[in-house]
């Protein structure tokens, strides 16, 4: 597989910085003109019936990010006002950075597709003078007299189609589809992108570094503020911690710890691992041996690489011969391992981890003496293996995409019918108790469990602090004590343990809760 090159880097995080700057200028315009957010009164912006209901819904989400932020604050007065105007105005922002980043990660996407022969005809490679669009064109000509020639409403089609397997980053949801997309912005974003160095679409970690240039702008200022005295805001903190790390050192640190446990899980089941029985691991450490003897009498370059020859090899390049581990916590087939990465980003190490577990899986099976079809090593992975918790939604999204594609590369027929990512941002705990997305969903897990409403909310107060923290949060601390509160409440009141055959609600309501 081709890697990104410095140079291809490079290029490439000079293209995503000026796409970035280009694409939120030109939707917030776009905005502007279409909804005339200028004028505050929504009545007073003589809006068509389709564009009012548009900037309706903008307004309610708006006023839904208000409520969420300044409850905590007991602001009153002037400084109320002030605060619900500075916010209405950064979660605007946000909305739009999020509209322009979900059209460049579909796109992006879209090529890496057509890069990998994924996709049956292209449509973003060439643009509007890629194949999929000259048949469009010729066989719906009607449909081709947009602003765009209706290579939008093409890419719309294929938004759709995608968006069954990527719900989260081709479905019609959120705001995206509220901000308009201007036909020289879409044209500018295809042209850039058809300049980039063509392996940049065949590498692995392409999704991740666009992520990362993407938030260079928000990182440095971050950084500039930091140097001036300022402090990081609860906000903030996802854009100050979002730097991704380098291929080599995701590749060592799995070596030593996935490929660490491949073995143990080897040697509890008294197979010999086929990277010592072929000798793998022994001459690595050989030519490792050699190279840097090499490198001590100046033969190679401090920073020069040591040749790879084989997959096998690919597979331990990094790893060191370590104590090997026991216990009774090692698996004993892969596919019960677990890996969480509680700091996703945008999936370098379980897009890096699949492979590896891909090969690992191919051995059990032979070990095993048994016939596992790529198919079922791919949906279990998926489905088993690999877990992510990061706190941008946007990452999340991205790693879902990268985890898709890795899918559809070793076995395009397989599904993807669960991924183990989660965003935490749930902004609920910063709500009041009385705001209308608590009490439904109060109302709607005591409707499905019995749990009373009281004991949802104590919960999510103990989730309070999730979007800052992330998998830092001690959840299961807050959600055990407020059942163990719930539990010595009911044993006072003598419900805990009756003598009926069937149990009352309180106690299917604690057994839900635990399980």
């Amino acid at each position: 597989m081709p890697y990104l090159t410095p140079d291809a880097k490079n290029q490439l995080s000079r293209t995503i910085r000026a796409l970035r700057v280009r694409l939120v200028t030109d939707l917030n315009n776009a905005a502007e003109s279409t909804y005339r957010l200028s004028i505050a009164a929504l009545d007073r912006a003589g809006l068509a019936e389709e564009q009012r209901e548009k900037r309706r819904r903008l307004e309610t989400w708006l006023d839904e990010q208000v409520r969420a932020e300044v409850a905590p604050q007991a602001l009153s007065g002037s400084k109320l006002e002030k605060a619900k105007q500075e916010i209405r105005t950064r979660s605007l922002h946000n909305a739009l950075k999020l509209a322009a980043a979900t059209l460049l990660n579909r796109l992006i996407v879209i090529r890496q597709m057509e890069a990998l022969g994924l996709l049956r005809t292209k449509v973003v490679t060439g643009g509007w003078s890629s194949p999929a669009y000259r048949e469009f064109r010729d066989f719906a000509p009607d449909l081709c007299k947009d602003d765009t020639e209706g290579y939008g409403f093409l890419l719309q089609l294929l938004y759709d189609e995608l968006a069954l397997d990527l719900p989260g980053l081709f479905g019609r949801v959120g705001l995206t589809e509220l901000f308009p997309i201007p036909a020289s912005t879409l044209r500018a974003v295809i042209e850039a992108l058809e300049a980039l160095d063509p392996d940049t679409w065949r590498d692995d970690t392409t999704l991740g570094w666009v992520y990362q240039y993407w938030n260079d702008l928000e990182r440095e200022a971050l950084d500039a503020k930091l140097n001036s005295g300022g402090k990081v805001a609860p906000h903030e903190i996802a854009s100050k911690t979002q730097m991704f790390t380098e291929r080599y050192m995701v590749e060592w640190l799995l070596h030593n710890s996935l490929g660490q446990q491949w073995l143990a899980i080897c040697q509890q089941n008294g197979w010999t691992p086929e990277a010592e029985a072929d000798g793998t691991l022994d001459a690595l450490e050989e030519r490792r041996q050699a190279w840097r003897e090499k490198r001590e009498r100046g033969e190679v370059a401090l920073d020069a690489l040591m040749p790879i020859e084989t997959e096998q090899e690919e597979r331990w390049k990094y790893w060191v011969k370590q104590p090997a581990l026991t216990g009774d916590k090692i698996p004993t087939s892969i596919r019960n391992l677990k890996l969480l990465d509680p700091a996703c980003g945008s999936g370098h190490f379980l897009i890096i981890a699949f492979d590896l577990l891909f090969a690992f899986y191919q051995e059990e099976a032979r070990h095993r003496g048994e016939t596992w079809s790529d198919r079922t090593i791919v949906e279990s992975i998926l489905a088993h293996n690999l877990h992510g918790l990061d706190l941008d939604p946007r990452a999340v999204q991205i790693a879902a995409a990268a985890l898709y594609l890795k899918a559809k590369v070793l076995c395009p027929k397989a599904e993807l019918t669960v991924l183990n990512l989660v965003a935490a941002n749930l902004n609920l705990a910063a709500l009041p108790e009385d705001d209308p997305a608590l009490v439904e969903l109060r109302q709607a897990v005591t409707a499905s469990t019995g749990i009373p409403e009281e004991l949802t909310n104590q919960i999510v107060q103990g989730l309070k602090g999730a979007d800052a923290w992330g998998s830092l949060l001690k959840v299961d601390d807050a959600v055990d004590g407020v059942i163990a509160a719930y539990e010595r409440q009911l044993w006072k009141q003598g419900e805990l343990f009756t003598s009926s055959s069937q149990p009352p609600a309180s106690t299917v309501a604690v057994h839900r809760l635990r399980s």
